[in-house]
């Protein structure tokens, strides 16, 4: 059982950092308890994934988990605890969405961004094992929010212009943008 780890927030160098990648070719004990105390670190939290720079880490390394019945996302599924090593990925359409996000290292502010929603991911598990997978929805939101960290991107970054909301304010905005939409929509009517 790992151990929980300090999240680093924005403003901590090592969020800033391009992390360095997993030798695969070694992934030894302290590697596998680096993940093991991400797993931890993870779970004490409310978030759907976590970077290893974001608990003081540099390595290429996410873990994302999801539970559905927490998550308030469209197209949200059940993803279980999944460590990727060293992961890629690449749009598999033009489709995007925007929405708002959260980050751990980001606590009480969310920002709209803009992601793709159809991606495929490769990555190695914990034994080295290539996976390489397509993804979609939240899930392809969620992996291309944690690799940003690993290129040392914070979300913030990428927000749309007025796109920011505080994590308690945010239910009420996105019903006030979505009442305006109607009432334009009744208007021209």
């Amino acid at each position: 059982m790992g151990r929980v780890l300090k999240v680093r927030e924005i403003g901590d160098p090592i969020l800033l950092v391009k992390c360095k990648e997993v030798d695969l070719n070694n992934i030894n004990e302290e590697i596998l308890e680096e993940i093991e105390d991400l797993k931890e670190t993870l779970n004490f939290t409310e978030g759907f994934g976590i970077a290893a720079p974001q608990a003081g880490i540099n390595r290429r390394i996410i873990i994302i988990q999801v539970n559905k019945e927490k998550c308030t996302y469209e197209n949200c599924e059940e993803v279980p605890t999944t460590v990727m090593l060293n992961p890629t990925w690449r749009k598999l359409s033009n489709k995007t969405t925007i929405e708002f996000e959260g980050c751990l290292s980001v606590p009480s502010i969310r920002g709209k961004i803009e992601r793709y929603t159809d991606i495929e991911v490769t990555y190695y598990n914990e034994q080295g094992e290539k996976i390489v997978k397509a993804v979609s929805g939240f899930t392809a939101r969620d992996i291309q929010h944690e690799c940003d960290h690993l290129d040392g991107i914070v979300f913030l970054e990428k927000v749309k212009t007025n796109g920011f909301a505080t994590k308690e304010m945010i239910n009420k905005f996105n019903l006030k943008e979505n009442d305006e939409k109607n009432e334009d929509a009744a208007c021209n009517n």
